[in-house]
């Protein structure tokens, strides 16, 4: 099992991958890549609040602040992506929200991948690494089974 920062960032890379097509997507396109930036996006940050972040905390207690601010973006991220899966595609600015909504996660993949994981990584042992892999495999598991069983 890899470590979770190279999954970490694995689920930005997909997720980045969906994040072009949406930015070129017709309306009517719209609400199926919305759907698979939601599948992707709120099981990774649930299992990153829950397994993650807590453990960065722990090992670099000089990351708190970030973790946190993290943790309010995450939350800002869910918010608007909501507005969005509730949106008509061609309502007059849904492409703003959209546009926004890609650029705050994209600073924060910019912030997670530049200081805080680089932070983690040199503090955590490998034996550690491993196995939060392995926990935040299975907690975004359980979120996107929970996501879509509705509960």
């Amino acid at each position: 099992m890899p470590g979770v920062i190279t999954l970490i960032k694995d689920d930005h890379k997909t997720l980045e991958s969906v994040f072009k097509k949406l930015e070129k997507a017709e309306p009517g396109a719209i609400p199926g890549l919305l759907q698979q930036v939601a599948e992707l996006l709120i099981p990774h940050s649930k299992a990153e609040e829950q397994v993650v972040y807590p453990a960065i905390k722990t090992t670099v207690p000089d990351e708190g602040s970030d973790v946190d601010d993290g943790l309010a973006e995450h939350h800002h991220v869910e918010h608007t992506l909501q507005q969005l899966l509730d949106a008509d595609p061609e309502a007059p600015g849904v492409d703003g929200l959209i546009a926004a909504m890609i650029g705050e996660v994209r600073h924060h993949v910019e912030e997670e991948e530049q200081q805080i994981l680089p932070a983690f990584a040199k503090s955590a042992s490998n034996q550690q690494l491993s196995d939060l892999g392995d926990r935040f495999t299975a907690a975004k598991e359980q979120a996107l089974a929970a996501m879509r069983s509705g509960t």
